[in-house]
């Protein structure tokens, strides 16, 4: 069962850019050079990667967490605007659980990711955080 005490970290420029069912308990890290520190800090339960914020430094971020054994029980989940065979492959490979795509997102209520985002945001409960140093 999830500690509801622990955030969820957002790792993106926006959260605009990525649709969220709440703001409760959610850190959102603007800064690369800040993902792991805010990790050691929050010990957040889930994180997801903004892959078009990301971009290249998906796969060292993605590697970096999972050689780690301290990250081994952070759920990972990718934002991407669209899916694509190969990445989402070696995405999957390097760790990532689930994706949520920008197209699929918009629309919560009538797919499985937006169940899916219900599930990752859900019981969720303070405010959010913006990390940008």
């Amino acid at each position: 069962m999830r500690n509801l005490s622990k955030p969820l970290l957002v790792v993106t420029r926006t959260t605009s850019s990525i649709t969220l069912p709440t703001t409760k308990n959610v850190v959102k890290v603007t800064n690369l050079n800040r993902i792991f520190p805010s990790i050691h800090e929050l010990q957040p339960y889930a994180i997801v990667l903004d892959h078009d914020f990301l971009s290249g430094e998906t796969e060292k971020v993605l590697r970096r967490l999972t050689v780690n054994p301290f990250y081994s029980k952070i759920k990972i989940y990718c934002y991407k605007s669209r899916p694509h065979t190969k990445v989402d492959g070696l995405l999957t490979a390097l760790g990532v659980q689930h994706f949520i795509y920008g197209n699929t997102a918009k629309k919560p209520k009538a797919n499985i990711a937006g169940k899916l985002l219900g599930y990752v945001f859900d019981g969720v409960s303070s405010s959010l955080i913006d990390v940008a140093n």
